[in-house]
């Protein structure tokens, strides 16, 4: 199979994703306070909305330089993506759920957790998915070893800052959440995994 057609469909998926998050940026209205006032109570709406929309951004980037170099897809490949697109798709539920209990309270924890394990399998399958291009030599411009450790470990940086959210997590949700929005900063500008040593 062509990675067109792979890119096709998953940047159906990426649309979706991100246009199912601005399903949550809603205030109550009128005659329910001053507007400002609401703005202000909704936050955590908006943080987790920036952050998650500025992650689903760079993963589709970074997902278009990456299938753009495959020379050929396969279904190991095209399971690997399904898996990257099942995370990709469960972001705008994850914010929802951050969203909600960002302020505190009992369940603040749980939902900031749930929130990075979503983050943290989206980073794993996109890991696995550039990992089995380079092991399958799928690749239309191959890697060095070098460069393929390099690349390896840039990808790997997220997921282990992910990880640690979710223990972050259980002492601060906006803690955590800054985590995720740090990641999304240090991915704007590393070109994975375009750059060769």
């Amino acid at each position: 199979m062509e990675s067109g057609r792979l890119e096709a469909f998953s940047d159906g998926v990426f649309a979706v994703a991100i246009t199912l998050l601005a399903l949550n940026l809603a205030v109550p209205g009128p005659g329910h306070g001053p507007l400002g006032q609401q703005l202000a109570d909704h936050w955590p709406v908006f943080a987790a909305y920036v952050v998650s929309f500025l992650t689903i951004g760079i993963i589709w980037v970074n997902h278009h330089a990456v299938v753009g170099n495959f020379s050929e897809v396969d279904r190991p490949l095209l399971f690997l993506n399904l898996l990257l697109l099942f995370f990709v798709i469960s972001i705008p539920f994850a914010t929802a759920t951050i969203a909600d209990y960002l302020k505190g309270g009992p369940d603040a924890a749980l939902a900031a957790a749930i929130y990075q394990g979503v983050f943290l399998g989206m980073s794993l399958s996109f890991g696995g998915l550039f990992w089995a291009s380079i092991r399958r030599s799928h690749l239309k411009v191959p890697l060095s070893g070098a460069g393929a450790r390099a690349a390896l470990v840039r990808f790997t940086i997220g997921g282990v800052a992910y990880a640690a959210a979710i223990g972050i997590a259980y002492l601060s949700a906006p803690a955590s959440l800054l985590v995720s929005g740090l990641v999304a900063v240090y991915y704007m500008f590393e070109q994975t995994p375009a750059r060769q040593p």
